[in-house]
């Protein structure tokens, strides 16, 4: 019998990244680990800009929804809930008028749970708040591995998505590694910007190369094509060999199944 690990929390979450600002916010802004609290929350993020300016104050992430270009304001603080940083959040939310709120925290206390809920339920719905505490784990002396878990979240927040035909109730659309593992794009294959003459190719694991050889997401690309600074990356992606655009090709895949 193969003989197995025990999964070990890592409780000192400031041993690996000691700083908020210079360690943990640059990691979180990177979109290899952006995704995972995409995952999380099932909203498709592209990280925008860290460290932005919100009156005399610093926001930590501004990210936006992929698909729809919605605002996304992302606090961390590598500790418990507190009202400080709960007064800047709404602070942050209101000065850079966003439309997804997410606290990043290491323990959520009760009240703070409470006062998010409360804040989803009492205010306008185009405004919508998250508590995520960040844990990491290890097993052994492999890699240790960061997990988002969701401790509040809008009443009606769905992720899933329904079995009948085109009937689609889910908030976050499948992402680029999704078409690949469905095989209706592949590596390899040539992306254009949409009214551009821009190509890259795509490779097997959801980026794009560059003819000069740079590797990038394929948001990242298209906001250097357009001189962006956020973009809804699959309208403007063009799959070279069909003339049709990601979000068609994936539009077209759903409402078969």
């Amino acid at each position: 019998m193969e003989e197995l690990g025990r999964l070990k929390e890592i409780t000192n979450i400031r041993d690996i990244w000691p700083d908020e600002a210079r360690d943990f916010t640059p990691w979180l802004a990177q979109q290899d680990n952006i995704e995972i609290l995409s995952e999380a929350l099932g909203i498709d993020l592209s990280a925008d800009d860290t460290e932005v300016s919100v009156g005399d104050f610093r926001a930590d992430i501004i990210a936006y929804e992929t698909d729809t270009d919605r605002k996304v304001l992302i606090e961390n603080q590598l500790g418990d809930t507190d009202h400080d940083h709960l007064g800047k959040l709404i602070t942050y939310a209101s000065g850079t008028k966003a439309d997804y709120v997410v606290w990043i925290v290491k323990r959520a206390r009760d009240e703070h749970r409470a006062a998010v809920e409360w804040l989803n339920n009492h205010t306008d719905e185009s405004v919508r708040f998250f508590l995520c505490e960040i844990k990491v784990f290890q097993i052994g002396a492999s890699s240790k591995a960061p997990k988002f878990e969701v401790v509040e979240k809008p009443n009606d927040w769905v992720k899933r998505r329904s079995s009948g035909r085109g009937a689609v109730n889910r908030t976050v659309l499948p992402k680029i590694k999704d078409m690949l593992r469905w095989g209706v794009v592949s590596a390899g294959d040539v992306l254009v910007a949409r009214d551009r003459e821009d190509e890259v190719v795509l490779q097997a694991d959801g980026l794009v190369r560059l003819p000069e050889g740079e590797i990038l997401s394929i948001a990242q690309w298209l906001k250097n094509v357009y001189g962006w600074t956020s973009i809804e990356t699959y309208k403007f992606s063009v799959h070279k060999a069909s003339g049709k655009t990601l979000s068609e090709i994936r539009r077209e895949y759903m409402e078969q199944e």
